[in-house]
């Protein structure tokens, strides 16, 4: 700009006007050499097309006449430029026909502007080639501010070095446009604002080439301000009046107007924006759609996912679906006035995740995470949520995993009592086989000798343990589900009622029993040994559970394919740590005196030996509840009350 400054100081020097120039396209293609552009011929083409003009510069300094050969190399150098700046606009993501409209289209508003204000009355003077190579400079210069007007509407951040090209292209515009006004070319005088322009423009070009950012003249997806749309329709807008204008102004200032051109002119822009406008609004239209038809899908996976969704800024759930309106009992209304805190599990508010994404260090986490049911109950979740950090919009899917977590709780347990099962079978089996030895033994001491009576007592507490450790291995055996039944089918209701003495005996006077079946047969294929086992298992475990007296009730039902046998008792109850073991072998509550640990594990095997189910509901103080389902049997095979004889027989 230096150069420029002692250029109009000078008075306008020819040898420092033609060194801007060429050293303008020296440094054209120095940035290409430096910044190494992937649209590097295109730069090229500029550096050249800068090179024809100061080739020009000192073609038009040896005082050829007007047309000349300089005016020649000038318009070869707009040539180049419109097809340089083509490749870079194309490059840069230009490649839109609505937006190319848009551009012509303001190019051509300022041009027909500037006819109707500076040229309308002043193209009639010179002969016919003089005023074709007048229109050509500012005709080349409205093409070039075109290509790079059309880089407004593409979507993103334009650079400084584009801004640099757009000034450049500006400048140029002006002085060209000047220069062929015959008003201002008659007056035209070196070193003044023409040239001032002119070589403003060469270093512009330059500049914008020495920038890092010349490798990409628009930065996509990093825009900020109105959207496309609004932008096309305030620049088709301003349009509109900016050509009725500059009418008015000419006639206001006194002009000489060339009504007939003017008013052409003006119809020519008005039909252009209209058509554009008709285009705009079918392509708004069609927007319009699409974003009704996003919308519509939107609201199909909002509203129908099996999963809750929630849609809130700053921890706010402003929309919710139906899904996470059910999973915890509130509505779309109480919903939208609650803070996520508000339906989370106090201990998990405070998860590392979830300060982070608040914190604005990071945009989505996945985690598991309890929720609190209008009810008061908590519900397992596993959640995923995704934050907009720029607009604050956040987005949580919550999907109910509480009866997944149950599953895999139970597969677990099945898994750890297998493993117990296969143990205890084994160490069963061995310990069997020793017992065995040591009652055979016990039995030729007592048998085959005389033993005095010390030693006798001596024998039959080693027999009477070997028994007892003998029925300890067939409890193991039964829980690990490898004793050999006797099935056969029996009426469930039969096996109740036939203890209905021994369990008064064996649960004491201070409980009270009651037996409660029906008159439909209840048949079931099973060891009847085995499940009057149960049965007293079941018993002493209730007796243990009312120490100060109770009632137990034994009822045997029949729900469809499935019989049912439930013992409740109203005793002490379990806590849930409790309930959640009670099935393990050598888990007992009570001393080691008093109970081996096997009642319970000892029934489960029966229970799955047989191919049933057993559950158990307990609270503490509301007593226990064990629920065993057996497979009934298809047909009724029990054998028939024999019939009377007569005579016949």
């Amino acid at each position: 700009m230096f150069a420029v400054l002692l250029n109009a100081v000078l008075g306008g020097s020819d040898a420092l006007y033609d060194g801007i120039g060429l050293v303008s396209g020296c440094v054209v293609l120095a940035g290409v050499a430096v910044n190494r552009p992937r649209a590097w011929p295109a730069w090229i083409g500029v550096g050249g097309s800068l090179l024809l003009f100061a080739c020009g510069d000192m073609a038009y300094g040896s005082g050829a006449p007007s047309p000349s050969f300089a005016d020649g190399l000038y318009l070869a150098g707009d040539l180049g430029l419109i097809v340089s700046i083509t490749s870079l606009v194309v490059f840069a993501g230009g490649r839109d026909l609505g937006s190319h409209l848009d551009a012509c289209l303001l190019a051509l508003i300022a041009g027909v502007c500037g006819w109707t204000l500076f040229a309308s009355d002043a193209m009639s003077e010179g002969t016919v080639a003089a005023r074709a190579v007048s229109l050509a400079y500012p005709v080349c210069d409205l093409v070039l501010l075109a290509l790079l007007l059309r880089l407004v509407f593409v979507r993103g951040e334009r650079t400084r070095s584009y801004w640099l090209l757009l000034g450049a292209v500006v400048t140029l515009f002006v002085s060209d446009g000047g220069y062929v006004l015959p008003f201002v070319s008659s007056s035209y005088q070196a070193g003044g604002w023409l040239d001032a322009g002119w070589l403003t423009s060469y270093v512009l070009f330059g500049a914008a080439a020495l920038h890092p950012s010349m490798r990409r003249l628009v930065r996509l997806g990093t825009e900020r301000g109105p959207s496309l749309p609004i932008r096309r329709a305030f620049l088709l807008g301003a349009g509109l009046i900016a050509v009725p204008s500059a009418i008015v102004l000419q006639r206001l200032t006194g002009s000489t107007a060339n009504e007939l051109g003017d008013d052409v002119a003006l119809m020519v822009v008005a039909a252009v924006v209209v058509v554009r406008g008709g285009f705009l609004v079918r392509d708004l239209e069609r927007l319009r759609r699409k974003v009704e038809e996003s919308e519509r899908r939107f609201r199909l996976v909002f509203e129908r996912a099996p999963i809750g969704i929630s849609i809130g800024r700053d921890g706010v759930m402003s929309e919710t679906n139906p899904a996470l309106q059910r999973m915890l009992g509130y509505s779309g209304s109480e919903f939208a006035r609650m803070h996520y805190t508000e339906v989370t599990h106090p201990d998990d508010q405070d998860v590392k995740q979830q300060i982070e994404l608040d914190a604005g260090h990071r945009d989505a986490f996945a985690i598991d995470k309890r929720y609190r049911h209008k009810d008061g109950s908590f519900i397992d979740a596993h959640i995923h949520v995704v934050l907009d950090l720029e607009d604050g919009l956040g987005i949580s899917l919550v999907e109910d995993v509480t009866r997944r977590r149950e599953l895999e709780d139970q597969l677990r347990q099945a898994q750890k009592m297998d493993s117990i099962g296969k143990l205890a079978g084994g160490i069963a089996h061995d310990f069997n086989n020793l017992m065995t030895a040591v009652i055979g033994y016990s039995d030729l001491l007592l048998q085959h000798n005389d033993p005095g009576p010390d030693a006798r007592a001596k024998v039959d507490a080693i027999r009477d343990s070997a028994i007892r450790a003998s029925d300890l291995t067939r409890q193991l055996l039964a829980f690990s589900r490898r004793q050999i039944l006797q099935t056969r089918e029996i009426d469930l209701r039969q096996v109740v009622t036939r203890m209905d003495t021994l369990l008064k005996r064996l649960i004491g006077e201070d409980v009270r029993l009651e037996t409660l079946v029906g008159s439909e047969p209840v048949i079931v294929r099973a060891d009847q040994t085995q499940l009057e086992q149960v049965v007293m298992n079941l018993a002493v475990n209730a007796r243990d559970a009312m120490p100060d007296g109770g009632t137990l009730t034994v009822a045997v039902i029949s729900d469809g394919d499935t019989a049912v046998l439930s013992v409740v008792d109203n005793g002490i109850g379990m806590d849930d740590q409790t309930r959640e073991r009670i099935f393990e072998p050598f888990f007992t509550t009570k001393s080691l005196a008093e109970s081996s640990g096997l009642g319970l594990s000892t029934v489960h095997g029966i229970v799955g030996q047989s191919g049933g189910t057993i559950s158990v509901d307990s609270e503490l103080g509301r007593g226990t509840a064990f629920t065993i389902r057996l497979p009934a049997a298809r047909s009724v095979l029990l054998p028939a009350e024999p019939a009377l004889a007569t005579l016949v027989d």
